[in-house]
């Protein structure tokens, strides 16, 4: 249980911003994109592991959505700022630098500390290979540690002490005349294992999707829905692979966004996951505001 909300907690952590960089289309040479993003969650459930106990009193097989162990509760509140720069054309610079305030607690360690810090930065530079008869682009990113990490757990912590390598690539069509779209964007995160004086457990790698449909509905009002998933590898321990470790969630996400003349974009969706292993259940809350100008006169 003590490495447990380590495995659980940041699996949300990281699929929320792999869906950050959605999409195909590039910036044009000198414009810069900026955004803010508030994402929120607290639950009590989450998908079943043999890592843990299964709640008293009933049969838990894999994928169960049961009760955390001990009457335990997460709840996460994260802020995202991201930047994104056309260098070219085709290819754009993205950074992102996240806020987590993040607590744990159960009957076990009740006055567990909430952990409120700067999480793992990521860099991705993306760029666009194809505009007909699709727009395809491929990217290229890292997360660097630069986090807070406990790797007793005894504070739940907002990185996770070791570097990861991301590629990805994101195939998108404009259903004009219809006023639509559709995106996808498939990425594989390799995750390098932690310096032994860090921590001694290995991530395994991880492989995430996104398929996103868009209409806009009237005017500058649009509608969106979603489908993301991750799926990582076990886990291992001092060489040793971890038994039902691996990291698993399904999700479906309604959204809407609203353009103002200004040129700003306000969005907001909640993600319902429908099914994972070592994963928190529930709905999450997504907001975020955007604007892209030219850093050019």
């Amino acid at each position: 249980m003590r490495g447990f909300p380590v495995i659980v907690l940041m699996g949300s952590i990281l699929l929320s911003t792999a869906n950050l960089f959605a999409g195909a289309w590039t910036l044009k040479r000198g414009q810069v994109w900026a955004k803010t993003s508030l994402l929120y969650q607290k639950t009590s459930e989450r998908y079943y592991s043999a890592n843990t106990p299964c709640p008293i009193g009933t049969n838990c097989s894999r994928g169960d959505r049961v009760d955390f162990p001990f009457d335990g509760e997460s709840r996460i509140t994260a802020i995202y700022l991201d930047l994104g720069y056309g260098l070219l054309d085709r290819l754009q610079l993205n950074l992102q630098v996240p806020f987590f305030d993040i607590s744990f607690t159960d009957l076990a360690n009740p006055s567990r500390p909430s952990s409120t810090d700067v999480g793992d930065v990521r860099f991705f530079a993306q760029y666009r290979f194809l505009t007909t008869p699709v727009v395809a682009a491929l990217k290229v990113g890292a997360k660097a540690p630069t986090g807070f990490f406990n790797k007793d757990a005894e504070a739940v912590p907002v990185g996770d002490g070791q570097w990861d390598l991301e590629l990805g690539a994101s195939f998108g069509k404009s259903l004009w005349p219809t006023a639509a779209s559709v995106n996808l964007d498939l990425g594989y995160r390799v995750r390098f294992a932690p310096d032994v004086e860090i921590s001694d457990r290995d991530p395994g790698d991880e492989f995430h999707f996104r398929g996103e449909a868009g209409y806009t509905l009237w005017h500058n009002l649009s509608l969106r829905a979603a489908v993301s998933g991750l799926y990582g590898d076990r886990f291992e321990q001092e060489g040793l692979v971890i038994g039902d470790s691996e990291r698993e969630v399904l999700f479906f996400e309604p959204g809407i966004s609203w353009t103002t003349p200004q040129g700003l974009l306000f969005e907001a969706s909640v993600p319902f996951t429908l099914s994972g292993k070592n994963y928190p259940a529930g709905a999450v809350l997504n907001l975020g505001i955007s604007y892209t100008f030219s850093a050019h006169k």
